[in-house]
């Protein structure tokens, strides 16, 4: 039977975590400026007229994008059991504009599972995995401290403990990340997209159009946008714009770019999220979501 992981008591954890942290903003300090905001190079959109001999899907994305999305989430949830990519990702978090980072991702419905392994500007954990309901501290008073992910930290925590577990909504993790790791998925993404889509229907808000054609990592996408009345962060929507890049193919939103403003200036850019190298129906096992499998 694999052996779980060490768990050792919390004022150890955050007198260890408190070095890290030190060591890492002193190095930031010295050595970088504030992080460059990089929403990439994009194929131009174009507003193709609807072909003659549409399929079903593209006619509904084109008139109603809200019910399209309804549509891929169930078509998603009932076709794919597991994924693999590699996520981009760039977000306004509490202390300023994340670095952004290359992640590469395993992905599993059932049992939710999710493997991250930090390929560029890790933060504090290099590898981390989340299997609903495996992990949990029952003692802890607060409910966002009680489900856990098991983490590796860098090299030079390392020479102290191979892996540690953590809260996936405690303090260090809302730093580090607007979505926790239980919110990661197309499915998610899916399901937050409609949920503020809704919301703002509901009270005669919403705006979402079909805005046309494009390419994203060399595949046809069609480009959805949405605005909101945002009002910061205390408001009860997430941006101002979103635009939003379906996959023709896997029907899934393959990119997310959000924004403060109509204008969608890279200065006021709140969160990227692309999702490359797609390899659906990867085949994943249990062992894929095992911490000793990557010596943690």
């Amino acid at each position: 039977m694999p052996r779980e992981p060490k768990q050792i008591s919390r004022r150890k954890l955050q007198f260890l975590f408190g070095l890290i942290l030190a060591g890492i903003f002193y190095v930031q300090y010295q050595l970088s400026d504030d992080p460059e905001v990089v929403v990439g190079i994009r194929a131009p959109i174009v507003r193709a007229a609807e072909p003659a001999s549409v399929d079903p899907f593209e006619r509904l994305i084109r008139n109603n994008p809200l019910e399209a999305l309804i549509v891929a989430r169930a078509r998603h949830l009932q076709n794919v059991a597991d994924y693999e990519c590699v996520m981009v990702k760039q977000e306004l978090l509490p202390s300023g504009m994340s670095e952004e980072q290359e992640i590469k991702v395993k992905y599993r419905q059932e049992p939710f599972s999710v493997y991250m392994d930090w390929l560029r500007n890790p933060g504090l954990a290099v590898r981390a995995i989340y299997v609903k309901g495996r992990w949990v501290d029952s003692s802890a008073k607060d409910p966002d401290e009680r489900e856990l992910a098991v983490a590796q930290p860098g090299k030079i925590a390392q020479l102290f403990l191979k892996s540690i577990k953590q809260p996936i909504r405690g303090r260090l993790a809302r730093e580090a990340s607007r979505r926790s790791m239980d919110e990661f998925g197309f499915q998610k993404t899916l399901d937050l997209l409609i949920k503020y889509c809704e919301m703002a229907q509901n009270k005669g808000e919403l705006v979402l159009e079909f805005v046309g054609e494009s390419r994203f990592d060399g595949r046809s996408v069609w480009v959805l946008r949405r605005h909101l009345p945002y009002a910061g962060e205390s408001g009860p929507y997430p941006d101002r714009t979103a635009e939003v890049f379906i996959d023709k193919e896997y029907r899934v939103p393959v990119a997310v770019y959000c924004y403060s403003d109509d204008e969608k200036q890279p200065a006021n850019l709140l969160g990227k999220y692309e999702y490359r190298s797609i390899r659906m129906r990867a085949g994943l096992t249990d062992k894929d979501f095992e911490p000793s499998t990557y010596g943690m």
